[in-house]
Parts: C-alpha cells; sequence; structure tokens
C-alpha cells in the first residue's frame, strides 16, 4: 500500500517538474522567430515619444506598509475563528496559549519594524 502511494507520490512530482519544460519547449518550437523592432520594444504612451525610463524606483516602505496590514489582516482573521473555536473545543487553554503567543510573535515583529525605524512615516 505505501509503494503505491509513493508511485503515486513520483508520478505526480515528475509530472510537476516536467510540465514547465515540456511547454517551454513547445512554446519554443511554435512561436514565430520574428526579430523584434526597437519600436516594439520602446514604452507605449499614447503616440509620444517616451521621455526618460519606464523602470520608476519604488519606495520599499510602501511594500513595508503592504506586509503590516496583510499580516495584521490575517491576524484579525485568525482571531475570529479563535473565537468561533472557543465555542466547539474544550481545550481553551492550549487555544489560549497558541494564540496568545502567535499575537505576541506578531507584536514582537511590528516592535522590531518600529524600532529599525521603517514604520516612522505611517
Amino acid at each position: 500500500m505505501i509503494d503505491l502511494e509513493l508511485t503515486h507520490f513520483g508520478i505526480f512530482l515528475v509530472a510537476g517538474l516536467a510540465s514547465p519544460i515540456v511547454i517551454k519547449i513547445i512554446q519554443y518550437l511554435l512561436s514565430p522567430n520574428i526579430p523584434r523592432l526597437k519600436a516594439a520594444t520602446t514604452t507605449y504612451e499614447c503616440g509620444e515619444k517616451p521621455i526618460g525610463d519606464a523602470q520608476v524606483r519604488f519606495n520599499t516602505q510602501f511594500y513595508t506598509f503592504a506586509v503590516v496590514f496583510v499580516v495584521f489582516d490575517i491576524l484579525t482573521i485568525l482571531f475570529l475563528l479563535w473565537a468561533f473555536a472557543f465555542q466547539i473545543i474544550d481545550a481553551t487553554a492550549t487555544i489560549i496559549f497558541v494564540m496568545g503567543s502567535f499575537a505576541l510573535f506578531i507584536f514582537i515583529g511590528l516592535a522590531f519594524w518600529m524600532k529599525k525605524g521603517t514604520m516612522t512615516w505611517v
């Protein structure tokens, strides 16, 4: 029984690793080989000639803010599920310990970000 499960896992692993390679080979064989024009690789700005580079420097503080938002959004969802789990499960001490340690871990990360000065502009 275990050999059959490992065989299925091996087939799935090989298929999962081989499929992107096979798709890339098929795409290379079937795509037309047209040389690119300089106009095709420039930035399109409604018929105007592009001024400057299309790559704009992005402030990483926006990324940090987005990560903090997502982390606390997930924390809020987990606290909601935690409240529902109190009604179903009798092991309340375990639930309190696990969620408390999780929240402590998240707030330690927030304190680290605040100490580092990443969140000063927020």
